[in-house]
């Protein structure tokens, strides 16, 4: 069995990198929780459902928010720049099985809402637009 690396660092290295990335309350998550409490927007974190949303509004709203890298914003425009094939395959892996999370959840009627990294930091007004409009949609 051959050993590949995903990149320049040993193991260890990588492990160490890896184990301090946070699965919940990222800062990301966080920013996006301090708008919804601006907003006065009621909201459950981290719901126990499928797919582990970030958020659920009402029974049917269900936010994901997702970094634009790990989660392959326009990855096809930077795909080729990556250093190693591990890394390409991760990221077209998160995407495939986010597209399969987010139509099985609209299959079983929820209302799902992507709020992506570079939306939430430029335009956070319009990220509550959408997410107002979806709760007056719902009826909550």
């Amino acid at each position: 069995m051959t050993l590949v690396l995903m990149d320049n660092l040993t193991i260890e290295q990588r492990r160490k990198i890896m184990s301090n990335i946070r699965s919940k309350n990222t800062l990301l998550e966080l920013l996006f929780f301090s708008l919804l409490d601006k907003e006065h927007i009621g909201y459950i974190k981290y719901p126990i459902l499928y797919g582990k949303p970030d958020c659920q509004i009402g029974e049917k709203i269900l936010i994901f928010v997702d970094s634009d890298f790990w989660h392959g914003w326009r990855f096809n425009t930077w795909k080729d720049r990556m250093p190693r094939i591990y890394w390409v395959q991760k990221i077209e892996g998160n995407i495939k099985r986010d597209k399969s999370k987010f139509r099985k959840l609209r299959k079983f009627g929820y209302t799902v809402i992507r709020i992506w990294e570079h939306q939430l930091k430029k335009h956070p007004l319009k990220v509550a637009t959408v997410i107002h409009r979806a709760v007056h949609n719902a009826d909550l």
